[in-house]
């Protein structure tokens, strides 16, 4: 079990690598895969190369993971054409919400900011460490949103359209800026019940 959890988030990135590796074979539209695990790869890099300097608790990689994993997938087959349909059956659902729930593991990166923010002593208040790694999740949901909005201008026609994923969705944004947003509080939550930072002000 020590070996697990030191080795844990080796084991995380090994699990990346052979998703990302399947994932290659054959995608829906490379375009799309291209500039889908260009994102992937601009979050994964720096955990790497830090992870000396600074290494995460197991749970802020796991909820990292979540959206790597997922994201990865959806480049693949793009996210309005994963396969999806037990979920959406279960829940009644007649728009596929894989990318729905994939903008909702975005906002698990909160945890990890409010958890360098904790242990690197940037912040003395509990209001802002519990508000800024939301604020800063919305910040990025609202900037990757922009960037997929000129993707879908400047791509061919098809693969910006599928890069964005809207599916017909005229508040497709906003809906992603709210899961986005809404798993960034959950997470927040989630490190504040767990890690007990009020104790540390």
């Amino acid at each position: 079990m020590q070996k697990i959890r030191k080795y844990f988030p080796h084991i995380l990135l090994f699990i990346y690598i052979v998703l990302f590796a399947v994932c290659a074979v054959n995608p829906y539209d490379k375009t799309v895969w291209i500039a889908e695990n260009v994102t992937v790869l601009i979050v994964i890099l720096p955990l790497v190369l830090t992870f000396k300097k600074f290494r995460f608790s197991n749970t802020a990689y796991f909820l990292m993971s979540v959206w790597v994993y997922m994201h990865t997938i959806g480049g693949h087959f793009t996210f309005a054409k994963v396969p999806f349909d037990f979920i959406n059956d279960l829940f009644g659902w007649e728009r596929n919400n894989y990318d729905r729930i994939a903008h909702f593991s975005v906002g698990f990166y909160s945890y990890a900011i409010a958890e360098i923010l904790d242990r690197k002593r940037v912040v003395n208040s509990k209001v802002i460490l519990f508000l800024f790694p939301i604020f800063s999740i919305a910040t990025v949901a609202a900037v990757y949103e922009i960037i997929e909005w000129l993707a879908a201008v400047y791509l061919d026609p098809n693969a910006g359209a599928d890069y964005v994923g809207a599916q017909g969705d005229i508040w497709d944004a906003q809906k992603d800026m709210a899961m986005d947003i809404s798993g960034a509080i959950f997470a927040t939550i989630l490190y504040f019940w767990k890690e007990k930072p009020s104790k540390k002000f």
